[in-house]
């Protein structure tokens, strides 16, 4: 078991995507260790260097045992480019969340002006066929009495 693996355990948590970040956290503390300790290297710390090449490879280890447990999770390309062109993917979300509110609200406009298109609409159809509007309006009742409550959704 690697050293995430077994503090993993250590902690209790049993939910695979903590794992899964702790052990990430800890393979990019790794990296960047390794980085520092070859731009500084000497032969008095190669065992230094071995010690944190055993440790990444037991965090990678811990990845692929985790793998079963994990597989479920979908990471969009647009994220890993993201990602890949160095930019923090919290500030991803946060850009994507406002993305979504925008269009939500576009969406919200294009609905009420829908609504308030179908109302002048039969408005305009009473005046001009009122027997067939009222006979349109007692199906659309009828078939509203028939649906079950939906709690306004």
């Amino acid at each position: 078991m690697g050293p995430m693996m077994m503090a993993t355990a250590q902690n209790g948590h049993t939910d695979p995507r903590a794992q899964l970040e702790e052990i990430i956290d800890n393979l990019l503390n790794k990296i960047w260790e390794i980085m520092v300790q070859l731009n500084e290297y000497s032969s008095e710390n190669k065992w230094a260097i071995l010690n944190s090449l055993q440790d990444l490879t037991g965090c990678l280890d811990d990845i692929n045992r985790l793998q079963e447990k994990i597989k479920h999770i979908k990471v969009p390309m647009t994220v890993i480019d993201y990602i890949d062109e160095g930019r923090n993917p919290d500030i991803f979300m946060s850009e994507y969340v406002e993305e979504v509110m925008t269009e939500n609200n576009v969406v919200n406009v294009k609905n009420e002006a829908i609504i308030d298109f179908k109302g002048m609409l039969l408005e305009q159809l009473q005046e001009t066929f009122p027997e067939q509007t009222d006979a349109y309006k007692k199906c659309v009742q009828m078939n509203n009495s028939d649906l079950p409550a939906t709690n306004g959704h």
